[in-house]
């Protein structure tokens, strides 16, 4: 019984096989016969090929397809990989030209990742080719796919050079690579792509030694993975650089990309600096808002001043005119007081608004004053108040 177990399985293993086989070349002819209206965004392409494959593993294996043969290598440009390049900008500017160095590849890769709801990060390294380890950087794609993570490498999906020439060729080898396979020939600068246990250093890599040595610490890939992506920009940049520092500087692409690690956190210092100021101009043009609403409402009221209060209102909608005057006032001053000045020019702003405050604040606390005894007096009386009333805070209405 036990041996026709087996022997059912080894029955039943090719023909499975096969029929994977079958359907990802399925998938190759769907992709290259993409309608062109399919074909005019990443957007457009990917909803193409969400609807047409249901299993993401196929999918993948479409937009590898797609993108391995329908982006031409720029051999002019080879070896100017700029990962600070915005990833739409990037995106937008392979879909337009169809020509992209691996950097260009790995964004449009992306892209319809994204858009067929599939987890796939741009990774950046380099490589080893024929014994040889590369003398320009590399871009390639990691995507999670259930619970594990696989490599694609589409820029060499696509061809290879040949004497400086670029040749066209699909090969199917660098689609879903494992993770222990992909480290044969793919060193990413953050050693935490690699996807692995047990990641190996850049020295080993440099020696071809991409089996862990004893002793090597174990490291939780998937749970570093996770809390790297909640981090903010900044902070993923400071934990690449420490883990690339912990698997050793030891080439010029690595110098770079740590020296574009130090530049990433630069800016974001510089942007957080930046930020930082126009969140109190923010404030401060807040606070002068309410300042010209105050003053835009109290002209209004010393408008109805000049007249003697005429037409007569009630004194709930006369004190009601002031009260609004008070709001605005308040408003602006509770902005102000979050305004921290930073540079000298903000400082003489900020000051010369409390002076025009403080105008505006003894301006209405005399007509409160005013509406008071004005209030109080009989109506007969009234109107004298105008002509005597000193404390108005207006001239004397000739």
């Amino acid at each position: 019984m036990k041996n026709l177990i087996v022997a059912f399985f080894i029955v039943c293993y090719a023909p499975l096989h096969a029929q994977v086989i079958d359907e990802l070349k399925a998938a190759d002819v769907i992709a290259l016969n993409a309608p062109d209206s399919c074909q005019s965004s990443v957007a457009v392409l990917g909803r193409y090929f969400a609807t047409a494959f249901k299993d993401p593993t196929f999918r993948l294996r479409a937009i590898y397809t797609w993108t391995a043969m329908k982006i031409s290598y720029d051999v002019a440009n080879m070896g100017n990989v700029n990962a600070a390049t915005p990833f739409n900008e990037m995106v937008n500017k392979t879909m337009q030209t169809r020509t992209a160095v691996c950097q260009g590849y790995a964004s449009v890769f992306k892209a319809l990742c994204d858009a067929c709801a599939i987890r796939a990060y741009v990774v950046n390294g380099y490589t080893r080719q024929n014994g040889h380890i590369n003398d320009i950087s590399h871009a390639w794609i990691i995507a999670g796919l259930d619970s594990s993570y696989y490599g694609f490498d589409p820029t060499w999906g696509g061809g290879y050079m040949s004497n400086r020439n670029y040749v066209k060729q699909f090969n199917e080898q660098f689609f879903m690579i494992k993770p222990q396979n992909l480290i044969q020939d793919h060193m990413p600068f953050d050693p935490m792509w690699e996807c692995l246990n047990y990641p190996v250093n850049n020295l080993d890599f440099n020696n071809a030694k991409t089996i862990p040595a004893n002793g090597t610490a174990f490291f939780a890939c998937t749970d570093s993975i996770n809390a790297y992506l909640v981090l903010g920009s900044k902070e993923q940049c400071l934990a690449a650089l420490r883990r690339l520092e912990v698997a050793g500087v030891i080439n010029n692409l690595l110098m770079e990309w740590s020296k574009y690690l130090r530049g990433c956190i630069a800016n974001e210092n510089l942007n957080a600096v930046v930020s930082e100021k126009n969140k109190y101009v923010r404030m401060f043009n807040d606070a002068v808002t309410s300042y010209n609403n105050c003053i835009y409402a109290f002209n209004q009221y010393a408008d109805y001043w000049n007249t003697q209060f005429t037409p007569s209102k009630a004194e709930p909608e006369i004190v009601g005119m002031l009260d609004l005057c008070y709001s605005y006032l308040d408003s602006c001053k509770k902005n102000l007081a979050e305004v921290i000045a930073g540079d000298p020019d903000m400082k003489q702003s900020t000051d010369q608004l409390k002076l025009a405050i403080d105008v505006a604040q003894d301006n209405l606390d005399k007509q409160k004053i005013f509406l008071k005894i004005y209030f109080n007096t009989d109506p007969p009386s009234r109107p004298q108040l105008f002509q005597n009333y000193s404390g108005a805070g207006f001239p004397t209405r000739k």
